[in-house]
């Protein structure tokens, strides 16, 4: 009795497993569509005749935490917009009036400089 138990939770474990999917589909023209799917991670692209990608990828982190990516690349170059992509620190009002002040004495240096001569100016 014990061994069919067994066997029977072994059996519902396998049929409940999800299912790996891996997609492709391309012509001649250079367009393509891909999806990736696998326990965690997933990854859809698509590209046109022109070159030009979209897409994102994600996936769960040692921590339980999903990361997600999305990108675009072309003429204008790639970009990636992500839950874990660094941003700029934002200055504060005292680091900003800092860096102003600094680079109004800075020009105002360079202003007062004398002229160098040229000497490739015959």
């Amino acid at each position: 009795m014990n061994t069919l138990i067994v066997l029977a939770l072994c059996l519902s474990a396998v049929v409940s497993a999800p299912v790996d999917t891996v997609e492709v589909r391309q012509d001649t023209l250079g367009n393509y569509n891909l999806r990736f799917q696998v326990p965690g991670i997933s990854r859809v692209e698509n590209r046109d005749a022109f070159g030009n990608v979209d897409g994102g990828f994600s996936y769960y982190d040692d921590l339980g935490i999903l990361r997600e990516t999305r990108f675009t690349s072309g003429t204008h170059g790639v970009h990636a917009v992500g839950t874990d992509i660094p941003v700029p620190v934002q200055d504060t009002p005292e680091v900003a009036q800092a860096k102003a002040e600094h680079l109004s004495v800075l020009n105002a240096a360079y202003l007062s400089a004398p002229l160098s001569p040229n000497f490739f100016d015959f």
